[in-house]
């Protein structure tokens, strides 16, 4: 009998190409792009799963208050890894590790830059790194020992042998390849091409040794069934009672990987909030929706032919066909379709998996070989091949025999009101999706145009390295003689990334039990016009740094702190015993959190020799021109290091990656979903003529024109997107309400976003249905009457 179904399935199917077609086409979208968000969505919820102790590592983190705001940070103090594997029970493993930076590696005439970081020889076995070469026993013995990840050592060796090679590191320092590990997959919070033993880097930074600097990431694996509770209230005050009660600003406690990616974020009440867990939430939700959507479109499509089959029923229950043999007959029919749709939507998902890829900025696989993968397959085509058929079987077999094989028509009665409700359903998550497109876009825009207090536009910048600092005033002087640069500036971070801060400066008048934290960055005189920095007071710094290395520049929300005006040039700030001269006030400039206002910041006279140049090219020049000339003045000045630099403006625009997610996203499924509603409605008016083609037919005959009855058929459709749109827009306006709420600064929700998607619904909807009503009011009425 299944046999007998599935060659009657495809018998059917063949008959019917078109609607085959339009069914398979419209399901396999739906399958596939769930699909690719369930790849994502497993791709998120297994990060860091290549770790075999993931349940074990902690990384520490430091909750510090000021000015009645929580702030949790990452750093950690220099001592602090080696005092506590010794005194608190229960961690196995403690590791000091630098934050990964990139270095010059040199090979030869092989020059390039590569990520890594210095930490203790523990990281191996934290981290379970799998050497491919070297004995990772003895692989950081030595200080001038380095190991290479395997594509690290392809790029500075090539196919050649890297173990026991030496490599030169910022065109000074030697080390010795001395292992060689496997590279840790994408999907990992640890991504690095080099490891030096952290010995190499404690050697040359004496303020490792002190507890009230935090600068350092502290990684963490406990024992089995250690009690991690029990570790952190040790952990809480651990800092001030070894410096007893010096330092009190910072309360320590560990913090599992296991929720580094899903949480990882916090209140200003130093509360965990949800990370990337939101974005999974949402997208495996928008994922269910669009397997829906495929399905009601299956289901309204099928009702759309029973028409055509109803004869085909009714003399199968006339030879004796019972109505389960019916249901089985129509079950399997769909269960065919599903399983042909879900063939062509693994072939999309092929088709389509390196661009979306590309967009997420992953490297997810399909792997139709892995268990979950292949259960995945089976149950979406199970699931949509029974509800997407449920319907219809359950309809079609309960057509009356006598009534069907004499042409009577099926009333539409209840089934009439469901494929309604089905397409509103498929409308209002369409229109919903819509206009959360158009809001996120709207807020990402908000930001990206705000003034940011400064001007990011034609700023480049480039790593102050090797001998560019001994060199400066000559690589400013020929910058600026090349008449393609504007203004060169030095800052020891980049504008937009100040994470040095202390809660040390003082001043007259500052309450003695307030605590506020204030970030901190070095800077020369160019740095202010380079980024067209606004003075609120005061001047910038003099040209000679070194005559004005006791005075320092702060921003006003720092100027109103100290007086409520915020003139306060001349005024005194005190950190450690030494005095500082406010010689300026600098306009407020958004860094850090570009949602946020700017918090308290001062600018001090750079003294270092290393940082990074902004480098201000003038407006309307050729600017590949002007790079090439930039390029050839710092090789010149600093040979050995090549040039790499990056547009200031691009990295702005990086800090809105996960909005820029979430609109990407968004707007692809909105656009599919669009589709295969579309391919629903198609459905529903080919039906909805069918049903009434000798109504028309009779009012062609009467005089009815073209226009009107186009005009009669579309009603109906218009007043079911009208009802989509009254039922998703107080469900747009609600979600997102609460996503805006997030964002300090956020746009208004403008009434004229849900006219637009209202509107652009009507008209996709319009110009959908209207070739099917077309082609009924101009059918020749007497091939329709002609039965009477």
């Amino acid at each position: 009998m299944i046999k007998n179904f599935i060659k009657t399935a495809f018998r059917n199917l063949w008959k019917t190409k078109g609607y085959s077609f339009l069914n398979i086409f419209g399901l396999a979208i739906g399958i596939a792009a769930a699909s690719l968000i369930f790849l994502w969505v497993e791709n998120q919820l297994s990060y860091n799963d290549n770790f075999p102790n993931k349940k074990d590592i902690y990384v520490v983190k430091s909750k510090q208050t000021y000015d009645g705001a929580t702030f949790v940070f990452e750093s950690t103090p220099g001592p602090l890894a080696q005092n506590i594997a010794k005194e608190i029970p229960g961690i196995k493993h403690a590791v000091r590790m630098t934050w990964n930076s990139p270095m010059l590696f040199s090979v030869g005439d092989n020059n390039l830059f590569q990520n890594g970081l210095y930490a203790d020889a523990t990281i191996a076995d934290v981290l379970s790194l799998e050497f491919m070469e070297g004995d990772r026993k003895t692989a950081f013995d030595k200080v001038d020992n380095i190991i290479l990840s395997e594509s690290g050592a392809k790029k500075l060796f090539g196919s050649q042998p890297a173990l026991g090679k030496t490599v030169k590191t910022n065109n000074k320092d030697l080390y010795i390849v001395s292992a060689i590990t496997k590279d840790l997959p994408k999907n990992s919070s640890y991504e690095f091409q080099w490891l030096i033993p952290f010995k190499k880097f404690e050697a040359t930074q004496d303020w490792l040794t002190r507890w009230d600097n935090n600068g350092l990431q502290t990684l963490i694996q406990v024992e089995d069934k250690a009690n991690v509770d029990q570790i952190n209230k040790q952990l809480m005050n651990y800092v001030k009672n070894k410096t007893n009660g010096e330092v009190t600003f910072s309360q320590n406690f560990l913090y599992p990987m296991e929720r580094w990616i899903t949480h990882n974020r916090f209140d200003n009440s130093g509360n965990e909030k949800e990370g990337s867990l939101k974005n999974i939430r949402l997208f495996t939700i928008i994922a269910w929706i669009v397997l829906l959507i495929a399905c009601i479109n299956f289901m309204n499509l099928a009702t759309a032919r029973s028409e055509k089959r109803a004869k085909e029923v009714g003399m199968r229950k006339v030879v004796g066909a019972s109505r389960q043999s019916l249901i089985g007959q129509f079950l399997a029919e769909s269960l065919v379709l599903a399983s042909i749709s879900s063939l062509v939507a693994i072939l999309l998902v092929y088709i389509c998996i390196r661009p979306f890829n590309t967009m997420i900025g992953q490297d997810l696989q399909v792997d139709l070989l892995k268990p979950m993968h292949l259960a995945f397959v089976i149950t979406i085509t199970l699931i949509c091949g029974l509800f997407a058929g449920s319907y219809p079987a359950f309809f079609l077999s309960a057509f009356k025999p006598l009534s069907t094989i004499k042409g009577a028509k099926q009333k539409a009665g209840t089934g009439s009101l469901i494929r309604k409700g089905l397409v509103v359903l498929q409308y209002t998550a369409s229109v919903v999706l819509i206009i959360c497109t158009i809001i996120i876009y709207q807020q990402i825009q908000h930001n990206k145009n705000k003034d940011l207090g400064f001007d990011k536009s034609q700023v480049l910048t480039t790593a102050l390295q090797g001998d560019m600092a001994k060199h400066l005033p000559l690589i400013k002087n020929q910058l600026i003689a090349t008449g393609l640069v504007e203004q060169v500036g030095v800052s020891d971070v980049s504008i937009l990334n100040i994470y040095n801060n202390t809660s040390g400066f003082n001043w007259e008048g500052k309450d003695p039990n307030k605590s506020i934290l204030i970030g901190m960055l070095r800077a020369d005189e160019g740095l202010v016009p380079a980024l067209d920095l606004k003075m609120f007071d005061g001047r910038n710094f003099h040209a000679n740094l070194l005559g004005d290395s006791t005075s320092v520049l702060i921003n006003e929300t720092l100027a109103k702190l100290i007086r409520k005006d915020g003139h306060v040039v001349g005024s005194i700030l005190n950190y450690g015993g030494e005095n500082y001269t406010i010689a300026g006030v600098v306009k407020n400039f958004v860094y850090n959190n570009v949602y946020a206002d700017p918090d308290p910041m001062l600018f001090v006279p750079l003294v270092r020799e290393s940082g990074l140049l902004n480098i201000r090219t003038k407006a309307g020049i050729d600017l590949p021109q002007a790079i090439q000339q930039i390029e050839k003045i710092i090789v010149k000045n600093n040979p050995g290091f090549p040039f790499d630099y990056k547009f200031l403006d691009e990295t702005f625009n990086s800090k809105f990656q996960a909005e820029l997610f979430i609109q990407q996203l968004s707007s692809v499924f909105a656009i599919i979903s669009i589709i295969i509603s579309c391919l629903g409605l198609f459905g529903l008016a080919a039906f909805a003529t069918e049903q009434r083609a000798k109504e028309i037919s009779i009012r062609k005959v009467l005089g009815a024109s073209v226009s009107g009855l186009i005009q009669m058929l579309n009603r109906e459709f218009i007043i079911l997107i009208g009802i989509s749109c009254i039922i998703a827009f107080p469900i747009a306006w609600i979600f997102m309400h609460k996503w805006l709420a997030d964002y300090a600064h956020h746009i208004t929700i403008s009434w004229t976003v849900f006219v637009l998607s209202g509107l652009s619904a009507i008209i996709i909807a319009l110009l959908t249905i209207s070739s099917q009503a077309f082609k009924a009011a101009i059918a020749n009425p007497t091939k329709t009457l002609r039965d009477e």
